[in-house]
């Protein structure tokens, strides 16, 4: 079984949901107009802590990678990164 993990800013916790910038209005990468109705996530933990300080950077607060449970579909478009409709968080990685 595969671990997945989501880095973003730290204003999140542990069983909260991850729902899609559809529903959130928030869309770190402003170019982005696909996948819009998708939470991504990643199995590597270096692309996670990447992820972490460019959400904290345009957000605000701290870096924080966090372990997540996809909920519906799981897609892999890309070599590690993978999206599903949400996510559950479940542990704070760091």
């Amino acid at each position: 079984m595969k671990t997945f993990y989501h880095g973003t800013s730290d204003n999140l916790k542990i069983g909260n949901i991850l729902l899609p910038p559809c529903n959130t209005g928030n869309l770190r990468e402003e170019w982005r107009k696909k996948l819009t109705n998708k939470v991504f996530f990643t199995t590597s933990l270096m692309s996670a802590r990447m992820y972490a300080k460019k959400a904290a950077a345009r957000y605000g607060g701290n870096p924080i990678v966090y372990e997540v449970k996809p909920i519906g579909d799981i897609w892999n478009p890309n070599t590690n990164e993978y999206v599903a409709d949400r996510a559950k968080i479940i542990k704070i990685i760091d």
